[in-house]
Order: structure tokens, then C-alpha cells, then sequence
């Protein structure tokens, strides 16, 4: 570019071009002109000694209106461009406007970007923490039925890993009880869209789990279906629990049904013996009876008594029993004794009930040898109990009781004729309230307790009890408990043949204080002891017996109830030997724990006699302390 140029280009006004490169056409034809027309021949010199030829100057010329046309269009090119210039460069401003927008925008886009990248990284992996959290399985599966995702739970509910558990067949984990589940769980999901059932898999150490499965379909947008959701639930102990729960509700109800059962048959039992006492009792006060008819009358009323003492006792043993408040109490007692006095009770029982049954005894024990450590007290209940039984359920036909020694065990056998038992009622006649005939149409009668105290008393006692029987032909009861030997019985029962034959007590010399705050029963011990000649003094409470026993000197023994109001028996004994440590102190009670027992003898008591108190039980406890004039 020509020096300057630039600077024209920049300094002339656009407005001014046209004007410009008008002028310097005109100059350049007036030049040519004036050159050919008015000066034709003349010389031109620009110096004295050179002449310029008119054809050089013509070229000057021309050539100088062609740099002035150039300059010219130069000058308009340069206004033309720095037009353009101009609104490129607004333009451009434009452009950097927008592209500045557009890197805000795309800035802001890349900071959402980020954000929803993060959240979903994060949403992702929250939920991935989620499902590996569950302690139910969760499985998902394609419409070819393959795996595709699982969580943790899905293995560890069955004990397996991941790739142990792919290892294996899949039909071998399923019990063989849901061998179909799989096409069930198919033809659900293609009808329904779910499915609902329980599974159980073989877990890998051998068991069985219980699982609660439930499988949904998964579509996409479309509805299109992507495959199959499942979750699986272990509910193995929720199954135990509710067959403890089911096995619970059914001994219940049959607890309840066998109370109801015991409350009516314990209502029946009671009411029919007390039926008689009241109306035989009620019968001796008639003046036109005879002695035989009357000792008759005592004879039922005895009976009854008896027999309600007996079912009374067993509820209260059986009570003991189960809450552990028997004691096995060992002492020297002799078989062959315990043994007789059962077969006399039997052959009673025989002779009330008017029936043709023979009982024979079978001892295959030498009297040198008989004599045993044991509970005879016990013993002799379980005996007696299986041979009410025996006696109960044979009409007509013979008993058979056998004992012996077998090895080292002692063997007791009860075999009857009666009408036996069914095999299938063998398991449950030993359960307390059971009999194999319940409610009112039953032929016998019964608590249904008896054959559950013995096989608790003969475990007890570290043996055991066993029946076998069949319906119609009889039953054979037989325990055996552990042979304890203790001596020789000879000149034993010589001696109680000498105690049996003594003279008539004659206690007129002596004076015994009678202690309870009923009324009834000071009556009645003060006529049982009427006949020995004793003086009888009574108290009502335990305070006004102190003050007796503190006025009166030759008191010879007290007769002391321990349940009365105000002061009881413990506190009033514990009185008395303060006054008197050598005064001897017989209690009475109608508690027959061993505790209680044992809490009346520390108190101070000398002995303790259980209600109802039998004459010849009072008699002996009491000749054990005053003797005879």
C-alpha cells in the first residue's frame, strides 16, 4: 500500500468519495485536452537543456489520472470496508454477547449437568444400599426367566454365596411339596401380573426355610415386559411360632375342656358321697330305728367320709405334685405289711360293691427279706389307687397282684379281668383329668387323677409304670422301683399284736387344754376323749389359752389349733414356751404341706395331727406324752 494510503483510507469522510473520484476524471480530461489540443507542438522542459517529447507527457498525464483514479477507488474501497468493518464489528459485539450467553447457559447446563449426575450417582447408590440392606431377598429376573440382579440376602437367606449357589440346580433347593411352584408362579404372573405363595428351599446345611414369596411383572413405558420382581421373605420361626402358637391354642382348649370336664366330674364326686353322709346323718336322728340299722347308717356315712377325704387328698396331691412340693421321705417299712393292708381295703371294696370278682395275691418275697427303704406312706397310694381301678372296671372275673424281686428292682403287678382299654387310648390315660370315657353318659366314676399321682410318685421315686390292656379282655398295671433293703421283720409284728391287746386308757388323773376357735370341733374332741377320763378345759383364741396355761399349773398337754384369728397356733406356741418349756403342744391343722409341718415343729410343737382328726390318731399321739394311771 502506497505511504499515507492507510491514513487517507481512514481520514477521508465516506460521504466525500463520489466527489473525489468525480474530480479526478475531470482533471484527467482537461490534462488530455489541454495537451492535444492547445499546446499540440509545444515542448514541454523541466529543464533547460532536456525537452520532454509530447508523447511522454501525454503518458504522464494518463498516468497520473490513473494513480488520482486508483487513489480514488482506493478511497471508496476503504470507506466501503471500514463500512463493513464497522458492522462486522457490531456484529461481532453481537456475537460476543451471545457467545458470552451461551457460556453462561452452557456453564449453568454444566453445573445442572453435574447436579443431576451427582444425584442421580448418589440416588443410584442409596438405593443399591437400600436393596443390599433388606433382609429379604430381592431377585429380578428377565422374560427368559435368568437371574439378572439379586442383593445379599437373596444367598444368605439359604446359606449360600453367589457363586456357590449358581452352581447348583436350582429344582434341588425346592422341597419336594413345591415342585410346582415355579410353573404356578408363571402361569400367576401371565394371568394376574403377581403371585403370592409360601416356598420352602433346602438351606445348605441340610434344613428346609420357610420362605414368603411374593412376584410382580415389570414392564417398561410401553408396557412392554422387562421380566419378573421377587422378594423373599424367611418366615421359618414366624412358622414355629405359629405352630407353638396353633399346638398352645390346642392344649389349651383342651385344658379348658378338660377343667370343664374336672369341675363337673369333682362337683359329681363330691356331691354323691356328701349326698350320703347328709342323708344317713340325717336318718339317725329317727327314734324307731334298730342298733343294726343304725350301725349300718354309721357304717355309710364312715364310708363316705372316707371317700371324700380320699378325692380331696388326691386334688391336693396332684396340686403338690405339680408345682414340686412332694418330697420322697424314705424309711424302713415292711412289703409284705404295706401289701396286706391294700388287699384288705381291696376285699372291703369288693364286698361293698357286691361283686363276684376273686383277688389273688401272689408274694414271692421271704418275710427275712421284705423289709425296705421306701416311701409307705406313698406306696401304699399308688397301690391303692391301681387297685380301686382294678376293682372299678372288673365287673365279674378275678384280680391278680403279684410283687416280687427282679434283679435291682422291685416289681409290682396288678392284672384284672375287667373291661380293658382301647390301644389307642393307651398313651393318654396317665394324663391328669383323663378317662377314655368322658362326660355325663360315662359308666364309671372317677376324678381321672389317680393313674397320673402314681406315675408321677413312682418317677418319683426313680422307677417306672407301665399298662397293657385290650378292650375286652382286661388290663395289667405294673411299676417297679429301685430294691433298697433295710433288715429282718421278725418280732416285728408280734409287737404290734401286744400294742393292739393293751388295757383301756384311764387318764382320770390328768388334765389336757383344747385349744380352737370352732366350736364344733371342741365338741367333738372333747366326746372323743370323754371315755379316758381326762379333763378337758377349752380355750376359743390363743390369748385366752396363755392365760389359762398361766393360771392353771397341772395342765398335762395341750391340744392347739394353728389357724385362728387374732393370735394363730405359731404365735400362741411361741407364747406357751415362754411360761412353760416342758408343757407338751400337740397342733392340729388342715395344712398337709411338708413345710408347714415343718415351720409348726420349729415353732415349739411336739407333734402335729392333720384334719380331720381321728379318734385313735389323737389317742396315740396324745399317749405318747401322758401316760396311764
Amino acid at each position: 500500500m502506497v505511504p499515507g494510503a492507510k491514513y487517507i483510507i481512514k481520514e477521508i469522510p465516506g460521504k466525500y468519495g463520489p466527489y473525489i473520484i468525480q474530480m479526478a476524471l475531470l482533471m484527467l480530461l482537461s490534462v488530455q485536452s489541454f495537451s492535444a489540443g492547445v499546446f499540440p507542438n509545444w515542448p514541454v522542459s523541466w529543464n533547460s537543456s532536456r525537452v520532454l517529447p509530447t508523447a511522454f507527457l501525454h503518458l504522464l498525464f494518463i498516468t497520473l489520472g490513473a494513480l488520482v483514479i486508483i487513489c480514488a477507488i482506493i478511497v471508496f474501497l476503504s470507506w466501503k470496508l471500514k463500512k463493513v468493518n464497522q458492522e462486522l464489528t457490531q456484529r461481532n459485539k453481537q456475537i460476543e454477547e451471545i457467545n458470552i450467553d451461551l457460556q453462561k447457559s452452557n456453564k449453568a447446563l454444566s453445573v445442572q449437568k453435574d447436579l443431576i449426575t451427582k444425584e442421580h450417582y448418589e440416588s443410584d447408590k442409596f438405593f443399591k444400599m437400600l436393596i443390599h440392606s433388606a433382609d429379604d431377598g430381592i431377585s429380578f429376573y428377565d422374560r427368559d426367566w435368568n437371574l439378572k440382579f439379586t442383593n445379599a440376602a437373596f444367598y444368605s437367606v439359604i446359606g449360600y454365596e453367589k457363586d456357590s449357589y449358581h452352581s447348583i440346580d436350582s429344582n434341588d433347593l425346592i422341597h419336594p411339596d413345591n415342585k410346582n411352584y415355579p410353573i404356578e408362579r408363571f402361569e400367576a404372573l401371565k394371568n394376574n401380573g403377581f403371585h403370592e405363595s409360601e416356598l420352602r428351599l433346602r438351606h445348605k446345611n441340610g434344613h428346609y426355610v420357610n420362605l414368603s414369596t411374593r412376584s410382580v411383572t415389570v414392564r417398561d413405558e410401553s408396557g412392554e415386559i422387562l421380566g419378573a420382581l421377587t422378594i423373599s421373605r424367611d418366615i421359618t420361626k414366624m412358622k414355629q411360632v405359629h405352630q407353638e402358637l396353633i399346638k398352645a391354642n390346642v392344649e389349651a382348649e383342651t385344658s379348658n375342656r378338660l377343667k370343664t370336664s374336672f369341675l363337673a366330674n369333682i362337683s359329681h364326686e363330691i356331691r354323691t358321697p356328701l349326698n350320703s353322709v347328709v342323708g344317713f346323718s340325717n336318718l339317725l336322728l329317727s327314734d324307731d330305728i334298730s342298733k343294726e340299722v343304725k350301725e349300718e347308717y354309721i357304717e355309710h356315712i364312715n364310708y363316705n367320709s372316707e371317700k371324700l377325704l380320699q378325692i380331696i387328698g388326691d386334688i391336693i396331691d396332684l396340686s403338690r405334685l405339680e408345682s414340686s412340693q412332694i418330697e420322697i421321705t424314705y424309711e424302713e417299712a415292711s412289703v409284705n405289711a404295706i401289701v396286706n393292708e391294700v388287699v384288705d381295703e381291696a376285699r372291703k371294696l369288693i364286698r361293698r360293691n357286691e361283686k363276684s370278682i376273686i383277688l389273688n395275691v401272689k408274694n414271692q418275697f421271704e418275710d427275712s427279706t421284705d423289709l425296705i427303704f421306701t416311701d409307705k406312706v406313698w406306696l401304699k397310694r399308688v397301690l391303692n389307687h391301681l387297685m380301686d381301678n382294678a376293682v372299678k372296671f372288673t365287673l365279674d372275673g378275678s384280680i391278680e397282684f403279684s410283687y416280687y424281686r427282679e434283679d435291682e428292682n422291685l416289681v409290682f403287678k396288678i392284672k384284672d379281668t375287667g373291661i380293658g382299654i382301647k390301644k389307642e387310648n393307651l398313651g393318654r390315660i396317665f394324663e391328669e383329668f383323663s378317662q377314655e370315657i368322658d362326660g355325663h353318659h360315662r359308666p364309671f366314676e372317677g376324678l381321672g387323677i389317680g393313674l397320673t399321682l402314681a406315675k408321677e410318685v413312682v418317677e418319683r421315686m426313680g422307677g417306672k409304670i407301665y399298662v397293657k390292656s385290650e378292650k375286652g379282655i382286661g388290663s395289667e398295671f405294673s411299676f417297679s422301683i429301685p430294691y433298697r433293703p433295710a433288715g429282718s421283720t421278725k418280732g416285728k409284728f408280734k409287737l404290734l399284736i401286744k400294742d393292739q391287746s393293751t388295757n383301756p386308757i384311764n387318764w382320770s388323773s390328768r388334765k389336757c387344754l383344747i385349744v380352737d376357735d370352732n366350736k364344733d370341733v371342741l365338741i367333738y374332741l372333747n366326746r372323743i376323749l370323754l371315755d379316758t377320763g381326762v379333763t378337758v378345759i377349752t380355750a376359743r383364741s390363743g390369748a385366752e389359752a396363755i392365760e389359762l396355761i398361766k393360771n392353771t399349773s397341772d395342765i398335762d398337754v395341750v391340744v392347739l389349733d394353728m389357724q385362728m384369728p387374732e393370735m394363730n397356733g405359731i404365735e400362741a406356741t411361741k407364747q406357751i414356751r415362754k411360761i412353760r418349756q416342758d408343757l407338751p403342744i400337740i397342733a392340729q391343722t388342715a395344712f398337709i404341706f411338708e413345710d408347714d409341718k415343718d415351720i409348726i415343729l420349729e415353732a415349739g410343737c411336739d407333734a402335729c395331727l392333720i384334719k380331720p382328726i381321728r379318734k385313735e390318731h389323737l389317742l396315740t399321739v396324745m399317749s405318747s406324752f401322758i401316760k396311764s394311771n
